[in-house]
C-alpha cells in the first residue's frame, strides 16, 4: 500500500478529509523521527508497536577483497517491535 492509498482509506474510515489525513500522517511521522533520533526516546503505539533507537557497537571486520582487517565504526539505526496482538494477527 503507499502513502496515497493510506490517506485514501483512513479518510474513508474515519470522516475526515484526505488533507487532513495527510497532515497528521506528515507530522506523525516528523514527530516519531525527532523523539527517537534526536531525543532517543522510544515511542509506542500500543496497536502496532514500539520504534526505538538501536546502536550497533563499533567491531572489528575483515576486508572480503584483501582479508585485511579492518574497524567498522558505530551505527545508528531506527528499529521497529511490533506488539504479541500484532505478532499474532500476522500469523
Amino acid at each position: 500500500m503507499k502513502k496515497f492509498e493510506l490517506v485514501r482509506e483512513v479518510a474513508k474510515q474515519s470522516g475526515y478529509s484526505q488533507e487532513v489525513v495527510n497532515s497528521v500522517i506528515d507530522t506523525m511521522c516528523a514527530v516519531v523521527a525527532e523523539t527517537v533520533v534526536t531525543n532517543g526516546e522510544e515511542v509506542n503505539l500500543p496497536a502496532l508497536g514500539k520504534f526505538k533507537q538501536k546502536v550497533n557497537a563499533a567491531r572489528k571486520g575483515i576486508n572480503p577483497l584483501n582479508k585485511k582487517p579492518i574497524s567498522i565504526p558505530e551505527t545508528h539505526t531506527l528499529a521497529f517491535k511490533p506488539t504479541s496482538s500484532l505478532k499474532v494477527t500476522v500469523e
